[in-house]
């Protein structure tokens, strides 16, 4: 009788250590669960998940091996099975109670089941359709941002069609509200910001480019969720087929303006985006059908510009470029109208700098007067090549035999008295110390061939130097990032050295007429262009800075400087110059004239 009270207490004992077991089964690596996977029935993207695999001191795999262990010694020790029992009952209640403390330790996997809910969250202009085109070779992802971490993982799935399933592990703290990015296709992994400055105008090119976050979600140890993301950018479709130079070539098309963003910033603890930099983007060779994603600045009237080598227009949004907005004339393409550029203005885009863009004269420029140097008058050279006054025309050392000057001391803009002709005298004749002078800003209006506008002025050494070494082009004589090529232009039988500088899309290749020498270099003048030749540079946006010499054109055709709008210290200011050797910087005594160049910004 004494045998079977045991084995019936062994058995209590063992149930109740089943049934303690089995009333919140969890996992840490011994034993593992089961996945529960929660559906969302509201419209929207749904989200859904796994419990949390997260290690427990109760109902664990070590547990068992523990209580194995007890229960062979308590069947040594009879005496024992009533403590045995009891704790088993204890056990018992301990797991009904138990709550389930999230530990991020070693990572929540969680999944992510994404879906449409017919508001455009992403772009079809014909369907309004949204499907998911992850592949094994091209995944796509979702990024988690937390308000307590910030960036907390990436999710990825290679999946297709309109509902998806994303999974990964994050990181996330007690009670952190949680937010959900899309951030297009393409790996965004901690991506800070997204740059939008280069797109090629094609629907399937805007996917790179389409933003959605989810409203925050607060994070208490569950792994399952349900949001839905929503778009945080715009799309507009555009036609810019008139932007095409005089040989109806199709040009690069640049997109700007006060409210255009060509970068994002995203904030992955708040669940926002915002712009970066005023910039450009630029959305390929023009045709009438161009969709661009854009990052949402105002809901007041704006203004986006247009601009290619050769033309310009613009177009105003009357409520401002907002998100989740598709702009369009009803699905067609809005028409851009195409103007031609300004007088005096050069075809060709030129950066000086990583946010601006400018277009240069259409030649140096030169000052007259009428009544003996009293009044002065401005007016670009006929042709880029021009030095401007030649020595034919018989001026002595300090101008006094012409009234055309090409050549100018420093600060001899016309302001304060400074007179485009004056050689001589010490710094005060040149603006003194601590000062600027810039022709264009204060001759702009006064300039006879130069459209009567008040945006032409002098580049300043910072953008000389960007302009020389720093802006990417497009490769000339399979060189890339070709910048410029000392060259001999012969037209009608005169030869003239200098320096042609291409265009940041310069889209011409080579001419007939050209036979390309030294690029990025001096070269001894080895670039040869016919007057055809040339022709067809100038049309495609190619800037020529003649070697025009010194005062009285002295050295001209070796050498030429062009002043910058800056000083360098005591009596000299910068200046770049240019020989059979090379395009350089160096500093100059105010009073030794220079050649003089303006650019207007593309804005």
């Amino acid at each position: 009788m004494k045998m079977l009270n045991l084995k019936t207490k062994v058995a209590t004992l063992l149930i109740m250590l089943c049934i303690a077991l089995q009333m919140h089964a969890q996992s840490d690596g011994f034993f593992r669960g089961g996945m529960d996977i929660y559906e969302n029935r509201d419209s929207g993207m749904e989200l859904g998940g796994s419990t949390a695999e997260n290690p427990t001191p109760v109902g664990s795999g070590l547990l068992v091996l523990t209580i194995a262990g007890v229960c062979y010694v308590a069947l040594k020790r009879k005496s024992s099975l009533n403590l045995l029992l009891a704790s088993a009952i204890l056990l018992t209640f301990t797991q009904c109670k138990k709550e389930i403390a999230p530990v991020t330790n070693n990572g929540v996997h969680i999944t992510l089941n994404a879906g449409y809910d017919n508001s455009k969250t992403s772009f079809d202009p014909v369907t309004g359709a949204f499907a998911w085109t992850g592949t094994s070779e091209s995944p796509e992802y979702i990024n988690v941002g937390g308000s307590i971490n910030g960036y907390l993982g990436q999710l990825t799935s290679t999946q297709s069609g309109v509902n998806a399933t994303f999974s990964g592990t994050i990181n996330p703290s007690a009670n952190e509200t949680l937010y959900f990015f899309y951030l297009g296709k393409g790996d965004h992994a901690s991506a800070t910001s997204l740059d939008f400055s280069n797109q090629d105008g094609t629907l399937e090119n805007v996917t790179n480019y389409h933003i959605a976050i989810s409203d925050g979600v607060e994070y208490t140890g569950q792994t399952s969720f349900s949001t839905t993301l929503n778009m945080k950018m715009s799309i507009a479709y555009f036609d810019v087929n008139g932007f095409k130079n005089a040989s109806n070539v199709a040009e690069t098309v640049y997109l700007h303006g006060d409210e255009v963003y060509s970068t994002t910033t995203i904030n992955y603890k708040d669940g926002t985006i915002s712009g970066d930099a005023k910039g450009y983007i630029n959305f390929g060779t023009s045709n009438n059908g161009k969709y661009v994603a854009l990052i949402p600045s105002v809901d007041t009237e704006t203004t986006l510009k247009f601009d290619s080598n050769s033309k310009t227009g613009e177009m105003t949004f009357v409520r401002g470029i907002r998100a989740g907005k598709y702009y369009s004339n009803n699905d067609a393409a809005l028409s851009v109208t195409a103007n031609s550029l300004p007088q005096g203005t050069l075809p060709g885009i030129f950066s000086v700098s990583a946010t601006k863009k400018v277009r240069w004269s259409s030649g140096n420029l030169n000052a007259t007067t009428e009544d003996a140097w009293e009044t002065w008058s401005w007016r670009f050279a006929e042709h880029q090549y021009d030095y401007g006054v030649h020595v034919s025309e018989g001026i002595s050392a300090n101008h006094a035999n012409t009234n055309r000057v090409s050549h100018f001391g420093w600060g001899t803009s016309g302001y304060n008295g400074q007179k485009p002709n004056r050689t001589g005298g010490g710094e005060s004749s040149y603006g003194g110390s601590g000062t600027n002078y810039d022709w264009g800003v204060y001759n702009s209006s006064n300039i006879i061939n130069g459209g009567g506008c008040t945006i032409w002025r002098t580049p300043s050494i910072n953008e000389w130097r960007f302009f020389k070494s720093n802006r990417s082009t497009s490769s000339v004589n399979n060189v890339p990032n070709a910048r410029y090529t000392s060259a001999t232009l012969t037209i009608d039988d005169v030869e003239w050295h200098g320096y042609i500088f291409f265009p940041d899309d310069y889209y011409g290749g080579t001419p007939d007429g050209v036979t390309w020498g030294s690029i990025n270099s001096g070269g001894n003048w080895n670039t040869k262009c016919t007057s055809d030749g040339w022709a067809s540079l100038e049309e495609a946006g190619c800037l020529f800075l003649p070697a025009a010499g010194g005062l009285n054109c002295s050295w001209s055709g070796t050498s030429g400087d062009y002043w910058t709008s800056d000083e360098y210290y005591d009596n000299r200011a910068w200046r770049y110059g240019l020989n059979s050797g090379g395009f350089f910087e160096a500093e100059k005594y105010r009073n030794e004239p220079c050649s003089v160049r303006l650019v207007r910004d593309v804005e």
